[in-house]
C-alpha cells in the first residue's frame, strides 16, 4: 500500500514533465521548420482548407530567390492571437469578412489589377474574385471549402512582400491553379 502511494504521489509530476516534454520538442519543431518573415509566403483563407498543404505545394513551384516556404492556413490557425493574420501577405477572405478584417487589407497593386475580376470596397479595388457563389465554381475548389458567398483574393496591409513584387507573382500563380 505504502509503494502504490508513493507511486499515486509521482504520477502529477510525471505528467507535468511529460507535458513540458511535449511542449518543448514542439517549439524546436517549430523553430526548425519555419522561416523568417522576409522568406516565406502566407496565405491565410477564412474557411476551411483541408487541403491547405496542397496548395502550398503548388506555389512553392513557382521559382523565387527570396521565398524558400510557402504556408497556406485557415483563420482557425490562430484562434488565440492574431498576429500571424495580421502580418499575412495574402487572404482569401468572403465579402462579409472583407468588412469585418479590411484594416489588415491593402488596394490592389497596380500591378495585380489585370489578374481577373476587380473588387471594389468604396470605389477602391481591393481584390480579385476567386470563387463565385452564384455559379458555385472558383479556385481550387476541391482544396478549400467555400461557404455561401462570394470571394475575393487580397492583398496584406503588413506584407512584407508587397513592395518587391513577390505577392503579385504568387497572387498571379495562385490564380492560375485549379
Amino acid at each position: 500500500m505504502k509503494t502504490y502511494k508513493k507511486i499515486m504521489h509521482l504520477v502529477p509530476l510525471l505528467l507535468f514533465w511529460l507535458m513540458m516534454t511535449v511542449f518543448f520538442w514542439s517549439w524546436i519543431f517549430t523553430f526548425l521548420t519555419d522561416a523568417p518573415r522576409e522568406e516565406k509566403m502566407v496565405l491565410f483563407i477564412e474557411c476551411d482548407v483541408p487541403k491547405g498543404t496542397s496548395i502550398a505545394e503548388k506555389l512553392e513551384c513557382l521559382p523565387s530567390e527570396n521565398i524558400s516556404l510557402v504556408q497556406v492556413k485557415p483563420f482557425s490557425y490562430s484562434m488565440m492571437s492574431s498576429e500571424d493574420i495580421r502580418n499575412s501577405d495574402l487572404y482569401i477572405v468572403s465579402e462579409s469578412g472583407f468588412e469585418e478584417y479590411s484594416e489588415w487589407f491593402r488596394p490592389l497593386p497596380e500591378k495585380a489589377e489585370g489578374l481577373g475580376e476587380i473588387f471594389l470596397y468604396d470605389s477602391v479595388p481591393y481584390g480579385i474574385k476567386v470563387y463565385d457563389f452564384e455559379t458555385q465554381t472558383g479556385l481550387l475548389s476541391d482544396c478549400i471549402d467555400y461557404e455561401g458567398q462570394n470571394y475575393y483574393l487580397v492583398f496584406g496591409n503588413n506584407s512584407v512582400h508587397t513592395e518587391n513584387g513577390e505577392a503579385v507573382s504568387y497572387a498571379a500563380y495562385l490564380l492560375t491553379l485549379h
